[in-house]
């Protein structure tokens, strides 16, 4: 039975209002500008993927572990604008709420993994009203490699103390699919503005719905619950 429920924030307990097309873009220049050689760079990749193509063309050159580090952080951070703004009016999903009350009152652990900055995450989960349901909030402060990259999954499964195979990892674009099947928890996508059922399913979600009383309804099957609730 599952344990433990983790979620991506944007798209998935928000809606997406967030231009990452501009982002991979900014990205893109700041590591250029730190000397990444543009030809190993692509706008058609995850900016997250571009920056680990990034460390290890610089690893290449000589760059220590703890330049290497620097040049992560300062590629992130030309977006934190962005996020910050983005951040400042967030619209929660509709039934969210219901969703994570209902996780709660049946003792199920839940954590949020998002590839926003924490000061970021931290706007928005106060200003939802979303961060009592959460024990542990896990934002690209807390790793190195970012999603599609499963390290923030299996951070959040070690500090849930909850094995992968007695997880779930909703998302709502392929990179969250990505992360959630390397870190061998079971993958959900929600479908959102950014990404639709078919790109979910095409990048391994084992189920894919529309609305978080869909997911609540799905998750029922897979966790145990007090009769009452069934």
């Amino acid at each position: 039975m599952i344990e433990a429920v983790l979620l991506d924030m944007d798209g998935t307990l928000i809606e997406f209002n967030y231009n990452y097309v501009s982002a991979r873009r900014l990205i893109i220049a700041k590591l250029v500008e730190m000397g990444v050689e543009e030809s190993i760079l692509s706008e058609s990749k995850p900016a997250p993927v571009n920056v680990e193509d990034a460390v290890m063309f610089m690893r290449r050159k000589g760059f220590s572990e703890e330049e290497l580090r620097i040049l992560r952080r300062k590629a992130y951070e030309v977006v934190e604008p962005m996020e910050l703004e983005a951040a400042s009016n967030p619209v929660l999903r509709k039934g969210v709420s219901d969703l994570l009350s209902w996780l709660m009152d049946n003792g199920v652990k839940t954590a949020v993994c998002t590839n926003n900055c924490s000061t970021a995450c931290e706007i928005v989960l106060r200003k939802t009203r979303l961060k009592r349901f959460f024990t542990h909030v896990l934002t690209r402060d807390d790793v190195e490699r970012l999603k599609p990259f499963p390290d923030i999954i299996i951070k959040a499964c070690e500090k849930l103390c909850v094995p992968p195979e007695k997880t779930v990892y909703v998302g709502d674009s392929p990179i969250d699919i990505t992360a959630a099947r390397s870190a061998r928890v079971k993958p959900i996508g929600i479908v959102s503005s950014l990404c639709n059922a078919e790109k979910l399913k095409n990048a391994g979600a084992e189920l894919v719905v529309s609305s978080m009383d869909e997911l609540k309804e799905q998750l029922k099957r897979i966790i145990r619950v007090s009769p009452l609730e069934r």
